[in-house]
């Protein structure tokens, strides 16, 4: 039962972030833009990424809706570390490829690739089918990567 309301407790802190985050965001980004603004220091809102990190874990452990909520979040937390190093691009992707250096094998660069390319699916492929054990690998390359930055 405790572990039970420690999930929901957690979802629901999941979910005031992701609603207060975008929310912030898309008001700092101005009408008609590509968001360029919050790219710069100064407009990305700090995260504490050890907390972020454990909610989302906590919510990978909720079902099927939650590893696919979890991967997104992950996700964003990791392209949020990019922008936080001062990894330029108006993409994730762009980014990625300018923090390449900073990996110290390419095998952890390459998985994180692989994360995020999970994540791309699970967001435009319609009908995307999330195997579980794809799910866990992907957060734990995005775990690793976090790692990789010294984020984590």
């Amino acid at each position: 039962m405790i572990y039970f309301l420690i999930v929901i407790l957690a979802a629901a802190m999941l979910l005031y972030a992701v609603v207060f985050t975008g929310t912030s965001q898309k008001s700092k980004r101005g009408r008609g833009s590509r968001g360029g603004a919050r790219h710069n220091n100064h407009s990305v809102e700090h995260v504490n990424i050890r907390e972020r990190w454990d909610v989302i874990n906590a919510t990978a452990g909720t079902g099927a809706s939650g590893l696919k909520s979890a991967i997104t979040e992950a996700d964003k937390l990791f392209d949020h570390a990019l922008q936080q190093q001062g990894f330029g691009g108006d993409t994730m992707a762009e980014r990625l490829k300018a923090a390449k250096s900073r990996f110290s094998s390419y095998s952890i660069y390459d998985a994180v690739w692989r994360a995020h390319k999970l994540r791309n699916s699970l967001a435009h492929d319609v009908g995307f089918d999330l195997v579980v054990s794809q799910a866990n690998e992907a957060l734990r390359d995005f775990e690793r990567g976090l790692k990789e930055l010294g984020a984590l």
